[in-house]
């Protein structure tokens, strides 16, 4: 073989292989692209991002921006788009009116969108609904401010279980509610570590980290999207239904995302527990629950799901009481104790041990009259001063009102474990959750959303459906109205609670000239 070399040649070097991106990735891609288009394309949908959109822009009030906002030397950004008039009357009234009016859109489009008739949910309606708010204030609660203090407090190599924002003094603090300045964290260590994450990217700005608290809510409520329609399915209940009632929630909208409480995180890993329990993986399911509870630690209750699940699962199950009992209580300790393990692991990783069980008492300090055990408490507390018995007497009624709620609580939950968990799994998650918040001594808008979101993947007749509709459009009205008596325009509050008023019978009207739906049947399974 001959070679043939010209003087002065060089030889060339290979080409470079292109970059190749993976199928799936692409595949992805364009599903997603398409969802959003198809989302965007939904009339209900642009109303709905409008009304969020207006929330943002009254939510730049003294209700919910820190309280030296608009004091002279006002914001650097108030002071450099003019904005310092909102703190006074006129501005107050007219943030107020875009919140009330930004509320109404998102209330109507999501009453309008009801799957029914053939109509779908759009999937991505969550996502334009949320994004006009992630960077409006915090909405309708300041505990992400406290969520900041505390991360701030972990940072600077603390324990956040044995101090209070008290211990950062300046911007951290300065923005927390005066009656949290002083209290120790009550939260799991994964949301504090989560915390001080979030605070570590911005260590010097106090507001910006609050607002970024948002951003594991938003994460949360993107897995809620994902599971919470596929866990429908797996019990024959409509997936759109299940988005639209919980997932489209403005209350979702409201305190998840708007509030970007922690419990938005635990509620999405519940979600996702059930999911994977549903489908035989119940050994990652307790480790899913175990890393809810370490985010909040109501989350426990979920094992009664897992539990059931597995029952269900079982296929030796012999008849009779005896056998499901000893059965329970096998899965119970095997299940319960994989997420003991995974939460002391939990805990063991994040180092900041157990100091939140003392603390656990913290949020009962606060006397919430939305608590029915304290309301009927205050209500005899008040009829005693009324009747001038000492303060020997008239200290004991909320005390023992709150007692006896509990104990009620744990008997009805002892109950749905035995009766309901074995037939109907997801029915028993959310029917605990719900009775631990409402027999709990304190209870704020979003916690009925620990229990109230899974509803949504349980069949419910349209009684109970509307129901739901009314709590829903309540506690949307309470947070309108208060965030009206925060801003000094108590009035409009009111006028936007008679429109929520009216906009219920009008949407009733609606639903019963409507047929119902096959997914809306019997709420309870029966033996």
């Amino acid at each position: 073989m001959l070679e043939h070399r010209v003087a002065g040649a060089t030889t060339a070097a290979p080409p470079r292989a292109a970059w190749v991106v993976d199928p799936r990735v692409v595949d992805f891609g364009d599903r997603l692209s398409a969802a959003l288009r198809r989302t965007w394309a939904d009339p209900m949908v642009r109303r709905g991002t409008l009304g969020t959109t207006l929330v943002a822009a009254g939510s730049v009030s003294p209700a919910f921006l820190p309280a030296d906002t608009f004091e002279l030397p006002a914001s650097p950004l108030i002071e450099r788009f003019g904005l310092v008039w909102l703190g006074s009357g006129a501005g107050r009234v007219l943030t107020t009116i875009l919140l009330a009016v930004g509320m109404a859109l998102l209330v109507d489009a999501w009453l309008r969108m009801r799957p029914v008739h053939g109509r779908k949910a759009p999937s991505m309606a969550w996502l334009f609904w949320s994004l006009p708010i992630m960077l409006a204030p915090p909405l309708f609660s300041r505990d992400a401010y406290s969520y900041a203090a505390q991360g701030q407090i972990v940072l600077r190599g603390m324990d956040p279980y044995a101090v209070g924002p008290f211990w950062v003094p300046g911007p951290f603090a300065d923005q927390v509610d005066p009656m949290w300045i002083d209290t120790p964290a009550p939260y799991g260590p994964l949301a504090l570590q989560v915390q001080h994450l979030v605070v570590s990217i911005f260590p010097e700005n106090a507001y910006v980290s609050a607002l970024a608290m948002r951003v594991p809510a938003l994460l949360a409520v993107g897995l809620l999207a994902y599971a919470l329609p596929r866990l429908a399915e797996r019990y024959g209940v409509s997936g759109r239904h299940a988005l639209w009632l919980g997932v489209l929630n403005p209350l979702v909208l409201m305190h998840f995302v708007g509030g970007g409480h922690g419990d938005a995180v635990m509620v999405a890993l519940v979600t996702f527990a059930l999911l994977l329990a549903s489908r035989g993986q119940f050994v990652v399911a307790a480790v899913t629950i175990a890393a809810a509870a370490a985010y909040k630690q109501t989350a426990v209750l979920a094992l009664i799901g897992v539990v059931g699940m597995a029952l269900q699962a079982q296929t030796d199950l012999e008849p009779g009481a005896p056998a499901r009992l000893k059965a329970m209580v096998r899965h119970g300790l095997v299940y319960g104790g994989v997420t003991a393990a995974a939460f002391t692991a939990i805990t063991a990783v994040s180092g900041l041990g157990w100091g939140w069980i003392p603390n656990l008492s913290v949020p009962v300090s606060l006397r919430s009259m939305l608590s029915p055990p304290t309301f009927v408490g205050s209500v005899v507390e008040w009829l005693l001063r009324l009747a001038g018995m000492p303060e020997s007497v008239t200290s004991a009624p909320v005390p023992i009102a709150q007692t006896i709620g509990l104990l009620l609580g744990l008997a009805a939950i002892a109950w749905i474990t035995w009766r309901v968990a074995p037939r109907n799994p997801v029915l028993a998650t959310a029917g605990a959750l719900l009775v631990l918040c409402a027999s709990g001594p304190v209870i704020h808008p979003w916690y009925l959303l620990w229990g109230g979101l899974l509803l949504a993947a349980v069949r419910l007749s349209a009684k109970h459906v509307r129901a739901v509709v009314f709590v829903t459009l309540f506690f949307v009205t309470y947070g309108v109205v208060d965030a009206t008596v925060s801003n000094g325009t108590w009035a409009l509050g009111v006028s936007a609670a008679l429109w929520m008023a009216a906009r219920l019978r009008a949407n009733r009207r609606r639903v019963h000239e409507q047929a119902d739906e096959p997914f809306l049947a019997a709420a309870l399974p029966r033996r």
